[in-house]
């Protein structure tokens, strides 16, 4: 099942406090943190999965993180307590009722916010702890919706931008069930699309083949002195 946003991901904000020495790269390449941008639909899940499976590394989603936390609100009750009964269906969230209104309704958008953002801002604080202290995988790749508008970007060491056609990027949107008005209605909540590709290191294009896709990104990772775990191209999109 893919994970729709439900709301902006927040991850913590940056602070005056420099960030701690990042240990000296290993025998298997550089360390790095890379943050992916995009629209919403160009596919910026696939690629973070993808250069994980490529490089061996770390995906942080943080929409993903968010649906796991919705649902353990949704088992404890938490969930029905802040946003009512009408979100919750056999103890289960009901994803659908909360698409529906959160993108519309900002009262509904900051307790959905308030509910989801502590454990999502957790998540991402540890691994990125756990990336400075030298522990893991020698990149980690950060899939979270609101990179800029967080600071998170500038804890980055490279940014790329997902582009995909207009009209391709509106026919994967309509195969999930979003209309124009609640595509629009989410992406007024992030940076526009033209303000993430001009803050881009490179350009990813993610409307060709998978072959396409992995050259794509075997030369940046390249560019970036990271040596592939399994420089494999091809794997279809998902």
């Amino acid at each position: 099942m893919r994970n729709e946003p439900l709301a902006p991901s927040i991850p913590p904000q940056r602070t005056g406090t420099p960030e701690p020495p990042r240990p000296a790269d290993g025998p298997g390449g550089a360390r790095v943190v890379l943050g992916l941008l995009g629209g919403i639909g160009s596919g910026k899940s696939h690629v973070a999965r993808r250069i994980g499976t490529l490089t061996g590394g770390r995906v942080i989603e943080a929409d993903a993180l968010a649906h796991e936390a919705l649902a353990a609100f949704a088992q404890d009750g938490q969930l029905a307590a802040t946003l009512g009964e009408g979100f919750v269906r056999d103890g289960r969230p009901d994803v659908a009722a909360l698409g529906a209104r959160v993108f519309t309704e900002p009262a509904l958008l900051r307790q959905l916010e308030g509910l989801l953002h502590p454990p999502v801002q957790a998540a991402i604080k540890a691994a990125l702890e756990v990336f400075h202290a030298g522990d893991g995988t020698s990149v980690l790749v950060l899939d979270v919706p609101l990179l800029i508008e967080t600071g998170l970007d500038r804890r980055c060491d490279a940014l790329w931008y997902v582009e995909v056609p207009d009209d391709v990027r509106a026919a994967r949107l309509a195969e999930r069930g979003l209309t124009l008005e609640a595509i629009r209605a989410r992406e007024a909540l992030q940076s526009p699309r033209e303000r993430k590709r001009a803050r881009a290191d490179l350009i990813i294009r993610n409307d060709e083949s998978a072959e396409a896709l992995d050259a794509q990104l075997l030369a940046g990772l390249a560019s970036l002195g990271c040596q592939p775990s399994n420089p494999t191209l091809g794997e279809p999109a998902s």
